[in-house]
């Protein structure tokens, strides 16, 4: 194990910077005025800019957000704090994570009324990014966890790293929650929302666990000690496989969704194929296909189709066509 938490550490753990580390995650409280001034102005900068880009369907704009955004500091304070055995900083940086997430929602519901974009839930790319959480997202939150919390506690890892990393996965599925509450297209919040809490406790998980298997949680980093300490270890471990439980499930489910949408869009590429119709329009959702189709002379069978789709394995409950005449004009 030592040597374990010497390869985690590249040596031994410094004070200094597990004080830093601390600080940095809410967890000791010596600046109030600073410390939370700055999360709340780096916060609000960080929302404005990531539902502004969100709204122009701007890549660029949100990774700018990131790059501000602080929302991760009590995050990691919060796993900081279970594994020292604190039960009141562990509520406070919880806490401090929730406020901060609800004004995340409530700035960026705001941001959407004032611009003038309309924010098209079905076809802007960063709505779609982000309302329907997938295998590589839980897979990316456990690694940003993971260095991030690393990070908090080695001086040669720079703060940036992780800090834009857990970033992209933090606060943009929050401004995308506020702006489709917005435009009341609820489904697509609750999507968001279930992206921004499986990446919460994806990087709980891997940074409690960081900060377990570099020794903070051993009687000289622990402040809780007799028969409480024993009580909270028991409830940190019984709550990460809760934890680890949800994510599980909320794994299988998405890749069995994912699966079921690849099955889908393969059996209507190869339908069409041989046809001079293109598609115009793909949904599929809770086992209902609403496909439009474009294109010149004969169309393909939508019963050929609903056999194919059955055949697949996709298990499908409704099917929709619609079939657009489409004129093309050649200009020489």
């Amino acid at each position: 194990m030592r040597r374990i938490r010497r390869a985690l550490l590249g040596g031994e753990l410094e004070q200094e910077v597990l004080e830093s580390a601390e600080r940095a995650g809410f967890v000791r409280i010596d600046d109030p005025l600073r410390q939370y001034s700055s999360f709340v102005l780096r916060l609000l900068a960080a929302t404005v800019i990531a539902t502004a880009g969100v709204a122009a369907d701007s890549a660029t704009t949100i990774i700018g957000a990131m790059l501000v955004a602080p929302l991760m500091s009590p995050m990691l304070g919060t796993a900081l704090a279970v594994a020292t055995g604190r039960p009141r900083e562990t509520a406070r940086t919880f806490l401090l994570t929730v406020l901060g997430m609800v004004g995340v929602v409530v700035v960026s519901i705001g941001v959407t009324a004032i611009i003038p974009v309309d924010v098209d839930m079905s076809t802007n790319t960063q709505v779609l990014a982000r309302i329907s959480p997938r295998l590589v997202d839980l897979i990316i939150a456990l690694a940003s966890g993971f260095i991030a919390a690393l990070a908090s506690i080695r001086r040669d890892i720079p703060d940036a790293v992780p800090g834009v990393a857990i970033s992209a996965s933090i606060v943009p599925p929050l401004c995308v929650v506020g702006a489709a509450l917005y435009e009341g297209a609820i489904s697509a919040a609750l999507g968001a929302l279930l992206l921004f809490v499986t990446n919460f406790l994806a990087i709980q998980v891997m940074g409690g666990a960081l900060y377990l298997a570099v020794g903070l949680g051993s009687r000289t980093f622990s402040l809780i000690e007799g028969k409480a300490r024993e009580i909270w270890y028991l409830a940190v471990a019984l709550c990460s496989l809760a934890v680890l439980g949800v994510l599980a499930a909320t794994s299988f489910g998405v890749v069995h969704a994912n699966e079921q949408l690849r099955l889908a869009q393969d059996t209507v590429v190869s339908w069409i194929d041989g046809y001079d119709y293109r598609v115009s329009r793909f949904e599929f959702e809770d086992g209902a296909l609403r496909l439009e189709i474009a294109g010149t002379d004969r169309a393909p069978s939508a019963e050929r189709l609903n056999g194919e789709l059955l055949r697949a394995g996709v298990e499908l409950k409704e099917l929709s066509l619609a079939v657009v005449e489409e004129h093309r004009i050649e200009n020489r």
